[in-house]
């Protein structure tokens, strides 16, 4: 089969609606927003070029792609129910580009919920049907935008503890590290996210991520960095009775810089205890890598209930390793040494450790989080109720405006054609026809891409919300 067949990138049901459409049909203006009740109140757009460059810019409907596409609808959803015939119109009218315009907001813009972020239209009146064919490609933005805005939101969450405890701020854009590549669904899937995760934090060990900005954000400069780091397979090559040789082993082979260590294998109290012990030839050789200048040693416990082994373990590294106090009372390490948890994470697990750490008087820079299955697939189109809908048609040269307004008062659209403006520091949504600069931008039209965005610009943005306290 054809990769990338435009044809075939839509649900089934959607084959079905261009004999559905109302008589005199010659516009649909479809609309993306975040509803009501989503989990956090703005969203950060993010994706929408990449999508683009994959999957929509310049010639992309070909006679083969008609052929196969027809052929398989036939069997799927019965003879004659294809639009063969539309397809083909965008072929010699248009030269396989799709006629369509796209809005939306710059990507990286934190958007109140509740707002249009792109809109979607027909530019050709044949080609009616067209708009809503592409929203189950086109809502796939839902995703790297929704990790985007996951990522933000854990950076103003630490940036907010690190501030009321009177951590330094050297490590904030290495808080959060993205540890999700292996419980991703899919490389491609692991990229979008990974690399809207690089909007707010510069850790991560998603390498597939690191393309993203050169291939399709025009920017060739590495947004991501990691450490040497230990897994369990490592740290017992030589079992249980070899654990302590293993971790000298470990230290000793280490190139300069950080280093990550696994430290629940058997028991991370032991572990801790051993490693501050003085005299201790584990706590030597830690004590020997810290004395290289820009050395640092990051233990990380990789189970257990993570509130109350993170406090156990950092009572039990001040124990061994000293601790002296911020200018506003919270305890930090005398040594260049950190906490890592980075297991089961979520947004409220991550407010969770950092309230108790304020708590049991620990400043927020003695610990960093990673995050894998939490940051990549634990999120969802309904974290951020990302919705697209149809809100204005035309028919006969005269616009209707159309809306849904069920029961579940919720999941009310919106009605019209828009724009989306600044008022009092945050967006609104109104009337096309309004006064006010619109924020949406035409980024396609006819199969051209129009505004080229680079991820420098795109991170900025992000980075503006995500540090604002």
């Amino acid at each position: 089969m054809i990769e990338n067949n435009i044809c075939l990138l839509t649900d089934s049901y959607k084959v079905t609606h261009h004999y559905f459409y109302p008589e005199g049909t010659e516009k649909i203006y479809s609309y993306l927003e975040s509803r009501v009740g989503a989990e956090f109140n703005k969203t950060i757009f993010y994706g929408l070029q990449y999508i683009i460059k994959k999957y929509l810019e310049g010639q992309i409907v070909t006679e083969e792609k008609i052929d196969e596409a027809d052929k398989l609808m036939a069997a799927h959803l019965g003879e004659g129910i294809f639009n063969r015939a539309g397809w083909e119109y965008i072929l010699d009218e248009h030269d396989g580009k799709l006629p369509i315009e796209i809005k939306a907001v710059p990507e990286g813009t934190p958007v109140d919920v509740s707002n249009v972020l792109m809109t979607v239209e027909n530019t050709d009146k044949k080609s009616y049907w067209l708009p809503n064919y592409l929203e189950s490609l086109l809502l796939q933005v839902w995703y790297p935008s929704t990790v985007a805005t996951l990522s933000a939101e854990v950076r103003k969450l630490s940036n907010f503890y690190l501030e009321v405890t009177g951590s330094s701020k050297e490590n904030l854009d290495f808080m959060l590290h993205d540890f999700g590549y292996r419980g991703s669904s899919s490389t491609e899937s692991s990229m979008l996210s990974g690399s809207a995760h690089l909007l707010s934090f510069s850790g991560t060990d998603t390498i597939p991520a690191l393309t993203i900005p050169e291939n399709y954000y025009n920017d060739s400069n590495v947004y991501g960095f990691s450490v040497q780091a230990t897994e369990h397979s490592v740290m017992t090559s030589l079992g249980p009775e070899g654990e302590m040789s293993q971790i000298l082993n470990v230290i000793d082979k280490a190139n300069d810089g950080v280093l990550s260590m696994v430290i629940d294998s058997y028991n991370y109290r032991n572990f801790l205890t051993e490693a501050g012990r003085s005299g201790s030839e584990l706590n030597d050789a830690i004590l020997s890598f810290l004395d290289v200048e820009g050395n640092k040693v990051v233990f990380r416990p990789d189970s257990g209930e993570p509130v109350s082994t993170t406090i156990d373990c950092l009572n039990l590294l001040s124990e061994g390793f000293g601790c002296h106090l911020t200018d506003k009372g919270y305890k930090v390490f005398d040594l260049n040494i950190g906490l890592l948890w980075g297991d089961g994470l979520n947004y409220q697990k991550i407010r969770d450790i950092l309230f108790a750490m304020k708590s049991n008087g620990w400043a927020a820079q003695n610990i960093i989080f990673g995050m894998g299955g939490g940051l990549h697939t634990a999120v969802n189109r309904d974290t951020q109720r990302n919705a697209f809908k149809c809100s204005a048609q035309r028919r006969d040269g005269e616009w209707h405006d159309i809306f849904k307004n069920p029961l579940d008062s919720s999941k009310k659209s919106k009605t019209g054609r828009f724009k989306l403006i600044k008022k009092d520091n945050s967006f609104k949504t109104v009337s096309i026809d309004s006064e006010g600069e619109d924020y949406l931008q035409t980024v396609f039209r006819n199969g051209e891409l129009l505004i080229d965005d680079k991820f420098e610009n795109i991170k900025q943005r992000a980075f503006n919300y995500s540090n604002f306290l």
